[in-house]
């Protein structure tokens, strides 16, 4: 691998790595706009400038790559970079004060202050000074749809939002108009990005505010949230998500990109909006057992009586729910599998499997069985089993899989169902148990790809609503002697 120097320290890469990256690696942060990973870099924004020895002139990092080493001197440093030199500290200013003439002081009512590239880097390499003595120029907010609006004035420019409509989504809404001062990006005649299904992400890669979901617009700042590490839920991809949330409810879901995976920085629109769902709200459910209130030592005695119990995890839960609740079981072959929701794969390099059930590969490697609930109602009416155990999401499970789960409950002598919110199935049970959502746990799960992903609890739970395997271990508990 060729030998680089950056700031006088040398280190290895790979020929064709851009500078940019190289200069990541050794904890040199480069300032950008334009540029992103996932997207193809077209060094509009020039704040990314640094200097290479040798060249007469300023290079832009995010497009300027490492030559092979020579054959005849493999051990040469091919390329000095320097990125704090006057020159740079220089252009860098000038990058800044162009980009601020024409942008509004706004920022006490901008969602994106607090998380503004164009309020850091002003403030770490801008000049503070502005020469700029014209009106600014002044554009109305638009609507790109009914999800996203724009608003023009804040505009810089660095076309993310065009290269993702063109290069990811495919659908290429978004353009750039006109030329110099009048330069803007819009949308072609005609069309707005209501049918993009992977809209939302325009708004995590505007660098500055420009673009703002209608949905979280002027709900809440950005500074009063706390983000944690989590998973989506919509498909076996498990795609990592970060959770915002402030007063124990949940503002927005975004995108966590995890290093050297592009498949991560971009997330559908139904996973960004699915937070709404784990907002509880009203009174704190309860334990019922034959359509009443009772406590957990009830349904304990009641399970325990029954006789052999089988169990069925849908598998969109973790997988420490997962281990737990087949200890119920009362032998390994009584542990089925349900859920067969599929997605609608849009994005194939980005939705890789069609199949909506999270944790399927986990439950599978704890010994669930799924496609197998006919066999369970045919022991459930044959006697062998007497009480059946349902861990359950109504959202992941079809009507036909549903009537499928009603008859086993119905057959069961005694039936038991776990759930975050009560469906008609848990309703139809002898016993319904109240549990955590995914935000109000920690767990982990095994995606499609055989990738292990954790997710953190974000939210707390009502007084009386326990984790999977907090109930199993009461549901398990051996009678205090008399």
């Amino acid at each position: 691998m060729p030998t680089i120097k950056i700031n006088d320290v040398e280190l290895s890469v790979t020929p064709g790595t851009l500078v940019l990256d190289a200069c990541r690696t050794v904890g040199i942060d480069i300032p950008h706009y334009c540029y992103h990973p996932a997207l193809t870099p077209v060094a509009t924004c020039r704040m990314c400038l640094v200097e290479i020895k040798g060249q007469p002139k300023l290079a832009t990092s995010c497009t300027t790559t490492v030559p092979p080493a020579p054959k005849d001197n493999p051990e040469a440093v091919v390329m000095e970079v320097f990125t704090n030199t006057p020159a740079v500290a220089d252009a860098r200013a000038g990058v800044m004060e162009f980009l601020l003439i024409n942008h509004p002081l706004d920022c006490p009512i901008c969602d994106q202050a607090g998380e503004c590239k164009l309020q850091d880097y002003s403030y770490h390499y801008g000049s503070g000074d502005s020469r700029m003595a014209e009106v600014k120029r002044r554009y109305r907010y638009e609507d790109l749809g009914a999800k996203i609006v724009i608003d023009k004035n804040r505009c810089i420019h660095c076309t993310r939002c065009v290269r993702f409509t063109r290069e990811i989504s495919g659908g290429g809404e978004l353009t750039v108009a006109s030329r110099g001062s009048h330069l803007e990006v819009t949308t072609f005649t005609g069309k707005s990005l209501d049918q993009n299904p992977f809209a939302g992400n325009v708004v995590d890669l505007c660098p500055v505010g420009a673009l703002t979901s209608r949905d979280f617009r002027f709900k809440k700042r950005v500074w009063y949230l706390k983000s944690v590490p989590s998973i989506s839920r919509h498909s076996a991809l498990g795609n990592p998500i970060w959770i915002d949330h402030e007063g124990n409810q949940i503002h927005r879901f975004r995108p966590r990109p995890l290093e050297g995976k592009e498949t991560t920085h971009f997330i559908s629109d139904e996973e960004r909006y699915a937070y709404a769902q784990y907002n509880r709200t009203g009174a704190a459910p309860l334990p019922m057992l034959k359509g009443v209130a009772a406590s957990g030592e009830a349904i304990r005695e009641a399970l325990q009586a029954a006789g052999p119990v089988a169990v069925i995890g849908q598998g969109t839960f973790g997988c420490d729910a997962a281990q737990r609740l087949g200890e119920l079981a009362a032998s390994a072959d009584l542990r089925y599998g349900s859920g067969d929701k599929t997605i609608s794969v849009v994005l194939p390099k980005y939705q890789t499997s069609a199949d909506g059930i999270l944790n399927r590969r986990g439950f599978t490697e704890r010994g669930f069985r799924f496609g197998a609930l006919e066999e369970l109602l045919g022991k459930v009416r044959g006697g062998e089993v007497k009480a059946v155990v349902l861990l359950h999401d109504a959202a992941f499970t079809s009507i036909k899989e549903s009537e499928l789960l009603g008859q086993i409950l119905k057959s069961a002598a005694f039936s038991l169902v776990l759930e975050a919110e009560a469906s008609a199935l848990g309703r139809s049970a002898t016993a319904w148990l109240p549990i955590t959502n995914l935000a109000e746990e920690s767990d982990f799960i095994v995606n499609h790809d055989g990738e292990l992903r954790r997710y953190q609890k974000a939210l707390q739970a009502p007084k009386g609503v326990r984790t999977v395997p907090a109930w199993v271990k009461e549901l398990t508990a051996v009678p205090a002697a008399v």
